[in-house]
């Protein structure tokens, strides 16, 4: 899945390569769209195990495109152009003869980007609202734990109000 030309190749081969390889770097990104879902559904639903797996294959997922962007901004770099969508825009009009095909990939790679962000944000929400419902819990718990209790350590009911039992009035 990751390619580079050679320094020998010509112009054409060099950007038949980046062509694919922005292929590849979009392919990557809509996998990682769809494990973004995956883990949606999974806090939706408060599946831990499941999260669990998911963030091993997004952090290799997002190690994928890193390198996969990484690729992308040297090529451009290498043509004196900057790794953003204004060099990948020069590029286009520099390589007219990829201009349609990869200003297709181009352009959905910028609408999965977005797409997965948009996502991404929505599992932030979503995490930080379940962390805010377990600090709710938690703090219950821990004011809980801070009373004497019902029970004394011998089993036997602690009174409930510091006076007598109903027995000695």
């Amino acid at each position: 899945m990751l390619r580079a030309a050679s320094p020998a190749a010509g112009p054409a081969a060099s950007a038949a390569v980046f062509a694919a390889g922005l292929q590849d770097e979009q392919t990557a990104l809509a996998d990682f769209t769809v494990l973004l879902k995956a883990e949606q559904d999974a806090l939706v639903q408060g599946d831990t195990e499941r999260l669990a797996q998911l963030a091993a294959d997004k952090a290799a997922k997002i190690e994928l495109l890193s390198h996969l962007g990484e690729l992308r901004s040297r090529h451009l770099a290498a043509q004196n152009l900057s790794g953003n969508a204004e060099g990948m825009l020069s590029w286009l009009h520099r390589n007219p003869g990829f201009a349609t095909a990869v200003g297709k990939i181009w352009r959905e790679l910028l609408a999965q980007a977005e797409t997965a962000r948009q996502i991404n944000q929505s599992n932030g929400l979503l995490i930080e609202s379940r962390l805010q419902q377990n600090r709710l819990k938690l703090a219950v718990l821990q004011t809980a734990a801070g009373t004497d209790g019902v029970y004394r350590s011998d089993g036997q009911l602690r009174p409930l109000r510091g006076g007598r039992s109903l027995s000695q009035v």
